[in-house]
């Protein structure tokens, strides 16, 4: 029991989807493992789906989220962490992909010392099943790359020791919608565990086209309101940390305002201009003139001609 591992997977309507992913589960060579589906009130069959499971394998185990805590899969995760009886802790999506030989491992990887074992990544389309592309995991500047993007640690990506998770003063925040891996993953960089890394993809992340990301990209204003909360609560974090970073970070959601003008431009949607004024409000505090130009003659230029892309970079 030593080595078990309590994999957690939040579910909402996934009865179409979550065959796959619990079947990935079931044939691991790594034997040792608790799978607890925490439904979020699904409205479908998933608890059906779910139920043959738990009837020829007594590894799964179904649990409904409470009606006490806050709807998300945010929520999901934290309540079956409570749950979760493991010595290791690893986070999965419903509709995600587990390679045969991943648990075993990323449990070979785990020394005395190790808090978490990372692994790439492997995005998938998941209507053509093309890959997209597979995740950077390595960096020399570990906080400002993953706050900017230059690379991305996915939830399902990581492996982690309980008793790190233990120790933390907040898993998942239930109040964040979209950015929610974004932020735990980057709250654990802050408090520097000691991480192995495996160079080589375990897990398959499916892409589609309800997927948070596009919905961010299509210019959901909800999403989007979300992902401005993350950004400004650890924009707020890193200013305590170190002063210094207020105007590197700064200048990073201001870019992020600009970038959310570009896509509900190109998406013909009315309402960009609330972020076009919080971008050039970022920029003005700034002081940087030469961003505010470049983005409003890009705004005018594509406003007459439907082009200028290069204006928004």
């Amino acid at each position: 029991m030593d080595n078990l591992v309590s994999i957690i997977i939040p579910a909402y309507n996934r009865a179409d989807l979550i065959v796959s992913t619990l079947e990935s589960i079931r044939h691991q060579t790594h034997k040792e493992f608790e799978c607890l589906i925490i439904d979020d009130d699904s409205n479908d069959n998933t608890a059906e789906v779910v139920q043959l499971f738990i009837e020829s394998d007594n590894r799964f185990q179904f649990y409904k989220r409470p009606i006490s805590k806050i709807k998300g899969p945010n929520s999901c995760r934290n309540y079956g962490f409570e749950k979760a009886k493991g010595n290791f802790i690893y986070f999965f999506d419903s509709d995600d992909f587990l390679k045969p030989h991943a648990l075993e491992t990323y449990i070979k990887a785990f020394k005395s010392d190790t808090d978490g074992v990372l692994a790439q990544v492997e995005r998938v389309d998941r209507q053509t099943g093309i890959l997209q592309d597979t995740n950077t995991i390595e960096s020399n500047n570990l906080i400002e790359d993953y706050f900017t993007y230059k690379i991305c640690y996915f939830v399902c990506g990581i492996l982690w020791k309980k008793s790190f998770l233990d120790a933390q003063n907040q898993l998942f925040d239930e109040l964040i919608g979209n950015h929610d891996e974004w932020d735990f993953n980057l709250r654990m960089i802050y408090v520097q565990p000691k991480i192995e890394k495996i160079k080589q993809p375990l897990v398959v992340y499916y892409q589609y086209e309800e997927s948070f990301k596009n919905e961010i990209l299509k210019g959901n204003d909800l999403e989007l309101k979300s992902a401005f909360r993350a950004r400004f609560k650890h924009l707020a974090i890193l200013e305590k940390m170190d002063s210094k970073n207020k105007i590197k970070y700064t200048k990073h959601i201001a870019d992020y305002y600009k970038k959310t003008v570009r896509n509900k431009l190109y998406a013909k949607q009315r309402k960009w201009i609330p972020y076009y004024r919080k971008a050039i409000g970022l920029y003005l505090k700034l002081k940087d003139y030469s961003a505010i130009t470049k983005f409003t003659i890009g705004i005018i230029v594509f406003k007459i001609t439907g082009k200028g892309y290069s204006f928004f970079e």
